[in-house]
């Protein structure tokens, strides 16, 4: 599933492909992506605009158009835009809507799960959008400050894991890189937000920069989810790896389930 880095990694992927770049065509299948409408004005707004600038917040990505036309895209559990070369070639498999540029590059938006959705708004209320004001603090954009971590974490007795992917508490953290940056601090996932210390915050803060760190330094121009059998090596330490061997102590991880999504963990270096 994509989480901060990955939609990082697509973000830096669309300026390059997008920015300065006049769109000539836009197309777009009835598909629950444009759930809720929005459809119509992506095929009829878009032709003629030039891209400005993209943000990210979060898992969000805001494409900021001329004219005051702006996009929002959320890749959900499995979508991705990828660049498809000239117009003519044969579809990604899975393309529910379509750029055709200046040139003739098409982008594609691919979705197989069709959990993403893209949605056309104003770019001047892009940032003011309920979805984008409820984040939280972006991990990379803002940084991660242990003190203010600490205490909203003191308010809630959730486990931590499950505080650690409300999105409203760290935009962008979601079951990878919770799971990778307990491991990496050496905290259980299902212990109470609420009894961390200061200096146990802190830790878990470092987990997650350094998680994303090494994700986003793995990433080349091609975006790969393990959530979509993709993949050919895991990268992570500790994700998806229940069963193998700690890479710390060599016992085996275990694994169980928060908040709905399974995490696994070490019962020796995290009990």
């Amino acid at each position: 599933m994509p989480e901060l880095p990955e939609v990082e990694h697509a973000a830096r992927c669309l300026r390059r492909w997008l920015e300065g770049a006049v769109v000539v065509r836009a197309e777009a299948d009835a598909s629950r992506v444009f759930r809720g409408g929005g459809r119509r004005d992506f095929v009829r707004s878009l032709p003629g605009r030039c891209l400005e600038r993209i943000e990210r917040r979060g898992k969000l990505l805001l494409l900021f158009f001329d004219a005051d036309l702006g996009l929002l895209s959320h890749l959900g559990m499995s979508g991705r835009w990828v660049d498809a070369g000239r117009a003519g070639g044969a579809a990604p498999p899975h393309s529910h809507a379509r750029l055709t540029l200046e040139g003739g590059r098409v982008l594609h938006y691919r979705d197989p799960r069709m959990f993403g959705r893209i949605e056309i708004h104003p770019a001047s209320a892009l940032l003011g959008l309920p979805a984008v004001r409820a984040l939280g603090p972006d991990p990379l954009n803002d940084g991660i400050d242990a003190a203010a971590l600490h205490a909203t974490l003191k308010k809630t007795g959730r486990a931590v894991k499950v505080a650690l992917m409300d999105q409203g508490v760290l935009a962008g953290v979601g079951n990878i890189y919770a799971t990778e940056a307990l491991f990496r601090a050496r905290i259980h996932p299902a212990r109470a937000a609420s009894s961390l210390t200061r200096r146990e915050v802190g830790r878990i803060a470092a987990g997650i920069e350094a998680a994303m760190g090494a994700a986003l330094a793995g990433m080349k121009d091609e975006l790969r989810y393990l959530s979509d059998g993709s993949h050919v090596d895991n990268p992570f330490l500790i994700y998806d790896r229940a069963g193998a061997p700690c890479p710390r102590c060599r016992r085996a991880l275990e694994k169980l389930t928060l908040g709905g999504r399974t995490s696994a963990f070490c019962g020796k270096c995290q009990g």
